[in-house]
């Protein structure tokens, strides 16, 4: 008697195997997808960081080559005021202008800078960064016999929904360079 079946699948092992492909490519994409999502939240948020991170430094810059501290907004060039208890804004004399960094308090509220003397405000901080907290701790800034020195305490977030969100806390120290002996 002849063979009459030829070797090959059955239609049952055709859809086993079809079946089996279809659940592992789904499983695989929607890994991709997660580390595409994941590249996409940390580059953002090193972008944000980055523009904190130039913030901090332009803030830190204005105090080690500025004079006058005070712990709060004053416009007059040779104001000095310490504050062991901290405050929302920070006024430097750097080349005999007022710059003034604030913090209105508000979570949507970005740090805001002024070069002249308060007049005028712009945004130093991305909307992206939520500010939660603000604190500059400004000591020895009339005394006259210590160095001056400017503490920054900062604390917020990036990302809009929670389950996104990145929090971070920076705490910086910014003192004169040249001795105000």
């Amino acid at each position: 008697m002849k063979n009459i079946f030829k070797k090959g699948f059955t239609l049952v092992e055709l859809i086993i195997a079809v079946t089996l492909f279809t659940v592992i490519a789904s499983f695989s994409i929607g890994a991709v997808l997660s580390i595409f999502d994941a590249h996409r939240r940390a580059q953002s948020t090193k972008t944000v960081v980055d523009n904190l991170n130039l913030s901090i430094e332009s803030m830190a810059r204005n105090v080690r080559f500025g004079g006058s501290y005070y712990c709060g907004i004053s416009s007059g060039l040779t104001s000095t005021s310490n504050c062991s208890n901290g405050g929302n804004a920070l006024s430097i004399t750097f080349n005999n202008t007022r710059i003034i960094y604030r913090w209105n308090g508000g979570i949507n509220d970005p740090i805001q800078k002024s070069e002249n003397g308060g007049s005028t405000y712009s945004d130093i901080t991305s909307p992206d960064t939520k500010i939660q907290y603000l604190r500059f701790y400004v000591f020895d800034s009339d005394t006259g016999g210590e160095q001056p020195y400017v503490i920054a305490v900062i604390k917020g977030y990036v990302g809009n929904k929670a389950t996104t969100q990145s929090s971070f806390t920076i705490q910086t120290l910014m003192s004169q360079r040249q001795l105000d002996i």
